[in-house]
């Protein structure tokens, strides 16, 4: 006698349709495509208006200064941060420009844990 098969609806069908934000996602896949990458864009999101030097940030990643620095360095390029120069110290802040840091300040934001209040 056969076993009857049970029921294998997909997840997504059972509660609707998953919806994908592709501003998101399409600056993830540009600006974020490595884990330290990743962590400078939350980092400078969760504090859009912080300048820190390449030590400053290594020290809050947990990070080598080197490999700090050249990822600042490549999304200054990239124009999502900006780097401020003087011959005593450089600093590196989340850009200006309207789309990048706003898109950057939600990932941080979505990357937050939950409260719990919001989870009750």
């Amino acid at each position: 006698m056969l076993m009857p098969i049970p029921d294998t609806t997909p997840f997504a069908t059972l509660h609707g349709p998953a919806e994908i934000d592709l501003e998101l996602f399409a600056f993830v896949e540009r600006y974020a495509t490595t884990l330290i990458r990743w962590d400078l864009v939350l980092l400078f999101g969760k504090n859009p208006d912080s300048e820190w030097t390449c030590i400053q940030v290594a020290e809050q990643l947990r990070r080598s200064v080197a490999a700090a620095t050249k990822e600042l360095d490549d999304l200054t390029y990239q124009r999502v941060l900006v780097r401020q120069y003087t011959p005593d110290r450089t600093t590196y802040r989340l850009t200006r420009r309207g789309t990048v840091r706003h898109t950057a300040m939600r990932l941080a934001q979505l990357n937050e844990k939950p409260s719990l209040s919001a989870v009750a």
